[in-house]
């Protein structure tokens, strides 16, 4: 059942980079099929791809092939039907591993029963291409613009950063001077990648401070809860993480990214509304042995977000708060995640807790041997919260 309801996430994502080594290895191309899918890309296909998958995997997107024609330099979405088959029904893509039976996230990107049915019919039935004429509009390309609009303060890095012609990728931090004259208060930040096809991930935070955003390319922007925000000392500086990986496109040829970060400010949050954050970290243990560690709540005030950050592939992976009363209270609730890809999640409805709550952690690790782009890395595994002090009376 949990494994059907995997089959629910189809994100576009940057995760189809594991079917660029599909055609590294130069796996054989299935033979044809009879046609028996009543789907045709055309008609049927297409807006599914274009509407979840058309920032990520198009022409320049981070993704290393395009998905928005049916067949083209990198092969089109009929030369990876049978990727994308293999991939949905192992649950390995997308990058969007929230159980849809744990605590509802602010913008949820879900396959629909439909849409699933459509793609896996069409990729596992002949992949028809249909009547070019019956095809919608087609999106623009990909853009580096805000998803939130023109930020209030646009930060470029000092200068280019060049990823080596040897080098495949890499994780690499700046320090970015904002300036400032007086505190400010951050709603939301986003970034603009300067080299859309190698920028992977990114994480924007202050020197020695709170994180402010975790970056996907191919996703909205979330901007904090009404109300809240993340504090900006004057002249502070933004620790910006970026982690580069090259498509097969690129390998073996220099790189540079000249990317910017943005900062969206907002009017000062009444007392009690200042975000903060804290994490719990689990103790060193053997690789595929299931994890449970806690934590307690630092003082009373409001969960608004948890961001995992892994160390290996899970099985699932659940966080939960105890209640006075003994209650478990779910805070985030993951099936089949990777570390690949750790993301903030903006809780749909904030937990409030005091001061001393217990927080469990239970991790079940994924069998390495099973399923595609399964993935183990040194890390440690950390989850942090972002909250709201209650205000003292």
């Amino acid at each position: 059942m949990k494994r059907n309801r995997a089959l629910g996430r189809f994100l576009c994502g940057v995760a189809l980079t594991g079917l660029a080594l599909m055609v590294a290895r130069d796996r054989p191309v299935e033979a044809h099929k009879a046609v028996t899918s009543p789907y045709t890309y055309n008609e049927h296909v297409f807006p599914i791809l274009r509407d979840r998958c058309g920032r990520c995997h198009t022409d320049g997107g981070v993704a290393p092939m395009s998905l928005l024609v049916y067949t083209g330099k990198n092969g089109g979405a009929v030369a990876w039907a049978q990727s994308m088959r293999e991939m949905l029904t192992a649950g390995a893509m997308p990058p969007w591993y929230l159980d849809p039976t744990g605590p509802a996230v602010q913008k949820m990107q879900m396959l629909t029963s439909r849409e699933l049915d459509v793609l896996l019919t069409w990729a596992s039935g002949g992949t028809p291409e249909g009547d070019p004429s019956r095809r919608p509009s087609s999106p623009p390309a990909a853009s580096p613009d805000w998803t939130l609009g023109q930020p209030d303060l646009v930060i470029p890095m000092p200068q280019a950063h060049t990823v080596p012609a040897s080098t495949s990728e890499e994780s690499v931090e700046f320090l970015l001077p904002t300036h400032t004259k007086e505190t400010k208060w951050v709603k939301a930040a986003d970034l603009r990648a300067g080299t859309t096809t190698t920028v992977r991930r990114a994480i924007i935070g202050l020197e020695n401070g709170v994180v402010l955003a975790v970056w996907e390319p191919g996703e909205d922007r979330t901007a904090a809860p009404g109300g809240t925000a993340f504090r900006l000392p004057a002249d502070a500086r933004v620790r910006l993480q970026i982690f580069y990986r090259k498509p097969w496109q690129t390998e073996g040829r220099e790189q540079q990214d000249l990317s910017s970060v943005g900062l969206y400010f907002t009017d000062e949050p009444l007392s009690g509304t200042a975000i903060d954050t804290f994490a719990i970290e689990a103790p060193k243990a053997e690789v595929g042995v299931a994890r449970h560690f806690g934590g307690t709540m630092p003082m009373a005030g409001r969960i608004l977000a948890v961001w995992p950050q892994l160390d290996a592939a899970y099985e699932s992976l659940e966080a939960s708060a105890l209640s006075a009363s003994g209650k478990r209270i779910p805070l985030l609730k993951l099936f089949a995640a990777r570390p690949e890809w750790p993301r903030r999640y903006w809780l749909a409805d904030s937990v409030e807790l005091p001061a001393g709550a217990k927080i469990e952690v239970t991790g079940v690790p994924a069998d390495p041997d099973r399923g595609p782009l399964q993935k183990t890395t040194s890390g440690t595994l950390r989850i942090a919260f972002n909250f709201t002090p209650k205000p003292s009376l």
